[in-house]
Formats: C-alpha cells, sequence, structure tokens
C-alpha cells in the first residue's frame, strides 16, 4: 500500500513540473541581437540655428592700413582701432611712426578718406576738456565728431538736445601724443549747436561739458585722401 502511495506522489511532481515548464518558467531564450535598442530611437540632435553676423572686417581694415602706409600715414604697431562699422564700410582711428593720428573711412575695401592732424587740438571753449580731432563731418553711416577729452576725464554720457547720442572710445593715445581718450560720436541729420558730454574726473566727480558740432566748426576732415 506504501509503494502505490509513493508512486502516485512522484506522478504528480512529473506533472506539476510538466505545467510549469509549459507556462514559461523555464530557461529564456537567448535576446535577438540584431533588434531595435531604445537607444536608436532616440531623436536627432536639434542644431541651433546660427546667428547672424557683420561682415568680417579683416580685409577692410588689411587695405586700409595698406592705403595708410602708400599716402605716408604708417600705423605704429599697436595697429588700427574701429570707430564705426555700418555694413562693408568701416572707420578706423590710428597713430603714424610720424607722430600723427589719423582717420580713415573705407568701404568695400577701398579707402575713401584719410585725415592725419598732430593730435594735439586745443578745446575751442574756456575750461572745457574736450578737443575736436576729426569732423564734424559725413560719413558713410552718419554725421560724426571725432573728440578727444583731457587725459583723467572719462566720458559718462553723450547728448543733443537732451536724447543720448551713439558713442564710442576708441583708443587712448601713446603718453607721447598726450595720452587723451578719443571717441566717437554718430551725430542725428540736421545737427547744429553743441553736444553735451559728463566727464566723470579722476576723483570721481561728475562734470558737464559741451563741445561744438555745426558743420564747419572743429578740424575739417578733408573729402579727399590726405597724409599732411
Amino acid at each position: 500500500m506504501t509503494r502505490h502511495r509513493t508512486r502516485a506522489a512522484r506522478l504528480l511532481l512529473a506533472a506539476t513540473a510538466a505545467v510549469l515548464l509549459a507556462a514559461g518558467c523555464g530557461p529564456q531564450p537567448t535576446a535577438n541581437p540584431s533588434a531595435v535598442t531604445p537607444a536608436s530611437l532616440a531623436s536627432p540632435t536639434t542644431h541651433a540655428t546660427p546667428s547672424t553676423h557683420e561682415p568680417d572686417l579683416a580685409p577692410l581694415e588689411t587695405a586700409l592700413a595698406a592705403q595708410a602706409r602708400q599716402s605716408g600715414a604708417t600705423p605704429t604697431n599697436k595697429g588700427l582701432s574701429l570707430a564705426r562699422q555700418s555694413g562693408k564700410s568701416a572707420s578706423y582711428l590710428w597713430e603714424t611712426t610720424h607722430g600723427k593720428v589719423c582717420f580713415g573711412q573705407t568701404s568695400s575695401g577701398a579707402a575713401q578718406e584719410i585725415a592725419c592732424s598732430a593730435g594735439r587740438a586745443t578745446p575751442e571753449e574756456k575750461n572745457s576738456s574736450l578737443a575736436a580731432l576729426f569732423g564734424p563731418g559725413m560719413g558713410f553711416a552718419e554725421s560724426y565728431v571725432v573728440f578727444a577729452s583731457q587725459p583723467g576725464a572719462t566720458v559718462t554720457s553723450v547728448k543733443y538736445r537732451g536724447k543720448e547720442l551713439s558713442w564710442r572710445l576708441v583708443r587712448t593715445l601713446s603718453p607721447e601724443r598726450t595720452g587723451r581718450d578719443v571717441y566717437y560720436v554718430a551725430l542725428p541729420d540736421a545737427h547744429r549747436g553743441w553736444i553735451d558730454v559728463t566727464l566723470k574726473q579722476a576723483d570721481g566727480q561728475l562734470k558737464p561739458d559741451r563741445l561744438r558740432v555745426t558743420m564747419g566748426g572743429g578740424s575739417q576732415a578733408p573729402a579727399t585722401s590726405s597724409a599732411h
């Protein structure tokens, strides 16, 4: 009787194992190496739209420097300093190996104007710290004036009839040419009279000043190329 019970138990265990194998609890098949993985479904990298830039200035600067050398206004090893760019036109300021300060404009690589001075212009107004070096004149982009402030005075604001103008610190002249800061200011159409300039003194105090920008005032840049 006991032998019949043991055999029945063995048959029951065998049947149970067969059921488990059929249900998938046994060994699993090896994964297909060619199957698509989540990584292969990733979205492609998105590239940002390139930002727009002004045209390359290198050819303009090179052409103007070559023209300056040909006209006897060879730049020192400090090179040219950008004063204004508008599309393919640009204006530069530089010091020469002969001790002059020059302002030149070029468009599409062709120099249109080079004007030079001793760089020691004196203020028109008594007690003023400002002296026009070039202009008021007409450039490729707008009317302009290039002026120098006395050493130790830094421009913080330039206004015409109460409205702030576009201005730029172009260069600090070398000590042998007074060491003054030189600024480029874009003037509005039909300008006449004065621009109001605020200067920050070495002691931190603000000082109001002004510069005449009526056409015909200040040092005029010639319409033709000149190095004298």
